[in-house]
C-alpha cells in the first residue's frame, strides 16, 4: 500500500496551521495545603497566613515548574502467536515527584511554608515545639496523612491571549517530600531560590473549551470552617478569590 500523496501548502496556510503554538511562560501554580497544615503555619512564630495575601504571593513566586508524565507498564506476551511478542499494558505509573522553583521573599515566608509543612508531617511543632527539638534525645511522631496530604494541589496552563482552551492538571494526595539545599556565596549576588519535590499519588488533567476559559475556571478550592468555599478562578489570564456557599463543579 502507497503512502501518503505529496500535497503543496500556501504559506499562509501553514503560518495559520503550525504557527500558533503553546508558550511555556503562562502558568499559574497552586499549593493548597489540607485545613489541620494551614492553621499550624498560621501560628505565632510561622505567621504563613495562606488565606491571605501571602498564599498568593508565595504562588506567585513559583518561577519553574514541569508539567507531569506517566508510562504505562507492560508485559510481554508470547504464547498467542508463533513468533511473535506482543506488550500487554497492566498499569499506568505516573512520575514519583512533582518539583517546583520557588523565588525566596525578604521574609522568607516561602522556606516557612514550604518547611512549615515538613514540619507538621513530622511532627516538629505539634508533638514538640520548635525549641523542645533541641534537645538531641526528642523524637519526631508523625502525623495522619489524611491531615497533610492535599488532593487541590493544580498547575494550569493558559495563553497570553487567553483566546485558546487552557489545561489543568490536578494532583491527587500531595504533599511536600522533599526541599533542595540553597547555596549562598560572597560572590555576586543573585536571586536566592528554593526548590521542593512533591509525592502524589496521581494526576487528573482537564481541559476547558475557550468559552469556559472566558467565563472562569477553577483552579483552586479551599473549604472554610463555616460550611463555605473560598473559590480561585482563572478568569481572562487573572486569579478571582471570591467566598461560595455551594461547592462549584470542577470541570
Amino acid at each position: 500500500m502507497p503512502g501518503p500523496a505529496p500535497n503543496t501548502k500556501r504559506v499562509d496556510d501553514l503560518k495559520s496551521r503550525i504557527l500558533h503554538v503553546a508558550q511555556t511562560s503562562v502558568y499559574q501554580v497552586k499549593l493548597q495545603p489540607p485545613p489541620p497544615v494551614v492553621k499550624f503555619l498560621n501560628h505565632p512564630g510561622r505567621a504563613v497566613n495562606y488565606k491571605s495575601d501571602e498564599g498568593t504571593n508565595i504562588e506567585l513566586m513559583c518561577s519553574e515548574t514541569n508539567l507531569p508524565g506517566s508510562s504505562l507498564a507492560t508485559h510481554d506476551v508470547t504464547n498467542d502467536y508463533p513468533g511473535v511478542t506482543e506488550k500487554m499494558a497492566y498499569r499506568r505509573i505516573f512520575d514519583e515527584t512533582i518539583d517546583f522553583t520557588f523565588m525566596v521573599d525578604r521574609n522568607y515566608k516561602v522556606v516557612e511554608f514550604l518547611d512549615g509543612w515538613m514540619n507538621y508531617v513530622t511532627g516538629d511543632g505539634t508533638t514538640f515545639s520548635r525549641d523542645d527539638m533541641a534537645d538531641p534525645t526528642r523524637f519526631y511522631r508523625m502525623n495522619y496523612p489524611s491531615n497533610y496530604k492535599t488532593d487541590n494541589l493544580y498547575i494550569t496552563k493558559w495563553e497570553k491571549d487567553n483566546s485558546s482552551s487552557s489545561m489543568t492538571y490536578q494532583f491527587i494526595g500531595a504533599f511536600p517530600l522533599s526541599i533542595v539545599s540553597m547555596p549562598v556565596s560572597y560572590e555576586g549576588s543573585s536571586v536566592l531560590k528554593c526548590s521542593a519535590s512533591f509525592s502524589y499519588i496521581r494526576y487528573i488533567r482537564r481541559r476547558s473549551t475557550t468559552a469556559q476559559a472566558q467565563a472562569g475556571i477553577v483552579v483552586g478550592m479551599l473549604s472554610l470552617h463555616d460550611g463555605t468555599y473560598q473559590v480561585e478562578r482563572l478568569v481572562n489570564g487573572k486569579i478571582v478569590t471570591t467566598i461560595e456557599t455551594v461547592k462549584p463543579p470542577v470541570p
